[in-house]
């Protein structure tokens, strides 16, 4: 009877402990509170020896808290689950209970081997059975406990678990409220640096979390990158940057990823459904990270990414104003460029300086009149140039006022076209990358692209009253009678032309043939001629600086001195060659004809040379188009009859021999087989063969001829008058009026 009434003692004992001190936890604001008021009034109420609490985390146990000391059972810590009993999580447990299978569990084992005599524990539980771990109390003597306990435990367990949710609730609450408090306090204004701002919202990060380091990583989205975002809380072992390469998935790269229960826990930077960075906590002081510094972390960057994104919005604007004002101030300084200098040198290089690029100017046939190339392109304007010459005739076809094309793997250049009045003046390459033409840098471009038209329609200008002096200057040296030559020699020094070296003349002319079914259209074709002389007089003023262009009669001359005309190699059929090729390229159906003056040696001999040119052109299209080009002295005996003074001569020479062929019929065969026949010098079978008609036909055409010009075309006499009067008929064709 007295062992009972011990044991009803003890009973009430424990149990007005157990509700007492259930009633007390739930009374603090913090885990860590309530877990040393537990340990304290369990340890002063009873005398144990050891007590600890153990907590379930990344699914091992782990001492939260623990009086005394119980080293066999410490050095185990942490243990895993996987190697203990289930029944330690779920029902009370004593030293003095059978356990079967005790020896294999790692936590019950340890705790045998300690020098606890009597030893019991708690199973921290919820009432839906989850369990959050155990509570372990020891002594080192021998001490009666009540048989039927077991069930009072297993209520002070739920009890202490209840607590638990209530203490993390609270801190929970508690840390919301001082970071609403953290909030207010830190409410940044425009003139806050982006690296201010970070360091308060790491340090708060890491502080809340008990983490040893917090990071910022802003998303750097043209590059596809996570960029640390200085300064950094706790240590610096970090990474600088983090390439997404293809992926825009975060979770490859962080393992717990708004994710409790690891060394690390990250969340996403998000403004209106966008990513600007993430928030990274890494080794908690003490055990994982918890849904509690989930919760707190996600809490924070809820309203911390706001504050992000409005600081790089205000700073990029800043910067923007600054780099506005900066380009302002340097525009103005561009400007001046165009009144210092005639040329594109200087302002090439104080674009390349502005924009920090390479720049090349072409002009509107594309050939490259100024550029400026940064150190780090040194190696790049050979493969530059090329790439813009492969693309060179879309590019002249196409209307689009921005072109890109691709350099190599790493470059790229942009091509804007310069205008000025509608018409292309030039064209105006980058090598940047596209991502970099921000509203700044555009209208700085825009800018720019103004300048380099000024300075294009300037030298045009220039360009033009040159050419109205030198188109005056040759219509008083292309006569017969020169009237005042010291205005001629002031004149030719104007245009700084030494006039009294030896030159020849050149005259050129262009065909452009018609498609089949295609109208004619003179003002087109006219249109055309002009472009075809423009790039002529471009390729000739960049790679023949000696010669003279001008324009006379609607002939297109060139004035060649005689030092260009080297003896081993022909100037003129090279010129030709080189003039043909590059038509030919941009236009197909063009062709041009050269005809060439023997050489003036004094200034009176200009007007004999132009009249040479003139006829040496008139007989290579009439005569000889197939060539290309003529020279005077290749006409043979047309430069011979050219000599004929009598003007009367040649008229009346025609109409003896062969006005009264060219009146007989409606077509011209009978003139054309006495022709043929004369050239193969009367051979029958030859004649019939290059007229591609039969012999017989061939011998009555010449029955016909011998009748109606009722002379013996086979007498010698006869045939050199009728050949002569051929090469009169080609020298001064209709406009004699035969």
């Amino acid at each position: 009877m007295a062992e009972t009434s011990k044991e009803g003692y003890i009973r009430d004992k424990v149990v007005t402990h157990l509700r007492k001190t259930a009633r007390r936890m739930v009374q603090f604001d913090t885990l860590e509170e309530t877990l040393v008021y537990l340990i304290d009034s369990f340890s002063n109420q009873f005398g144990c020896d050891y007590m600890a609490i153990l907590t379930i985390e990344n699914q091992s146990l782990n001492p939260r808290t623990f009086r005394g000391a119980m080293l066999p059972l410490e050095q185990r810590y942490p243990i895993a689950i996987k190697e203990c009993l289930p029944g330690i999580l779920t029902e009370p447990l004593c030293s003095f209970d059978h356990i079967p299978e005790k020896q294999s569990c790692a936590f019950l084992s340890a705790l045998d081997s300690g020098l606890l005599q009597t030893w019991f524990t708690i199973p921290i539980h919820h009432e839906d059975g989850s369990s959050l771990g155990l509570c372990v109390i020891g002594f080192r003597s021998f001490v009666p406990l009540l048989l039927d306990a077991g069930h009072l435990f297993q209520e002070y367990g739920k009890d202490i678990a209840t607590a638990f949710e209530l203490a993390r609730q609270k801190e929970s609450e508690n840390k919301k409220i001082k970071g609403l408090e953290w909030l207010r306090e830190n409410s940044f204004l425009g003139g806050s640096s982006l690296e201010q701002i970070t360091e308060k919202i790491v340090e708060r990060a890491g502080k809340g979390t008990n983490a040893q380091a917090a990071y910022i990583y802003l998303y750097d989205e043209p590059a596809n990158c996570l960029v640390l975002q200085p300064p950094v809380y706790g240590r610096t072992t970090n990474v600088p940057r983090i390439d997404f390469r293809e992926s825009y998935d975060l979770n490859p790269y962080f393992s717990y990823l708004e994710k409790p229960g690891g060394n690390e826990i990250t969340i996403p930077l998000i403004v209106n459904l966008k990513l600007i960075g993430i928030l990274h906590v890494v080794e908690k002081e003490s055990g994982a990270f918890t849904a509690e510094d989930l919760e707190l972390l996600q809490f924070l960057a809820s309203h911390v990414s706001v504050l992000i994104e409005n600081a790089r919005l205000y700073i990029s604007e800043r910067e923007r104003k600054f780099r506005l004002e900066t380009f302002m101030n340097q525009q103005r300084e561009l400007v001046k460029h165009t009144v210092e200098e005639d040329g594109f040198g200087s302002i090439s290089v104080f674009l390349s300086d502005m924009v920090g690029s390479s720049v090349f100017l072409f002009d509107r046939f594309l050939h490259l009149i100024s550029h400026h190339v940064l150190e780090r392109h040194s190696e790049l304007p050979h493969a530059l140039l090329l790439a813009v010459d492969n693309e060179k005739k879309n590019l002249l076809k196409s209307s689009q006022a921005e072109s890109w094309i691709k350099v190599d793997d790493r470059h790229e250049i942009g091509l804007w076209r310069v205008t000025g009045g509608g018409d292309s003046l030039g064209y105006l390459g980058l090598v940047i990358a596209r991502d970099r033409l921000d509203i700044v840098l555009q209208m700085t471009l825009n800018h720019a692209l103004n300048v380099y038209a000024i300075q294009f329609i300037k030298q045009k200008l220039v360009l033009d009253v040159r050419e109205q002096v030198k188109d005056s200057f040759f219509n008083q040296l292309f006569v017969e009678n020169i009237e005042d030559t010291s205005k001629i020699l002031e004149y030719a020094n104007l245009l700084n032309w030494n006039i009294r070296l030896p030159h020849s003349i050149g005259l050129l002319s262009f065909e452009i043939s018609k498609r089949d079914g295609q109208t004619p259209n003179l003002l087109e074709e006219d249109a055309q001629k002009t472009w075809i002389w423009g790039r002529i007089r471009d390729l000739v003023s960049r790679t023949e600086p000696g010669i003279v262009l001008t324009r006379k009669d609607g002939y297109f001359i060139t004035i060649v001195p005689k030092d260009k005309e080297r003896p081993f190699e022909p100037f003129w059929k090279s010129f030709y060659e080189r003039l043909n090729r590059m038509i030919r390229s941009e236009l197909e159906n063009a062709s041009i004809y050269v005809g060439v003056s023997q050489q003036a040696e004094k200034m009176e001999d200009y007007y004999l040379c132009y009249k040479q040119a003139q006829k040496t052109l008139a007989i290579l299209c009439n005569r000889f188009p197939d060539r290309g080009y003529m020279t005077f002295e290749q006409l043979g005996s047309y430069s011979v009859l050219y000599h004929l003074g009598d003007p009367l001569v040649a008229p009346l020479f025609l109409r003896t021999y062969l006005q009264s062929l060219l009146n007989y019929g409606k077509n011209r065969d009978l003139y054309d087989t006495l022709r043929v026949y004369l050239e193969t010098n009367g051979n029958i079978k030859e004649a019939a063969a290059t007229l591609y008609i039969h012999r017989s036909s061939l011998k009555y055409r010449l029955e016909k001829i011998r009748e109606i010009l009722k002379l013996d075309i086979d007498n010698a006499e006869q045939r050199f008058n009728l050949m002569l009067a051929y090469k009169l008929h080609d020298l001064y064709g209709e406009e004699d009026k035969i």
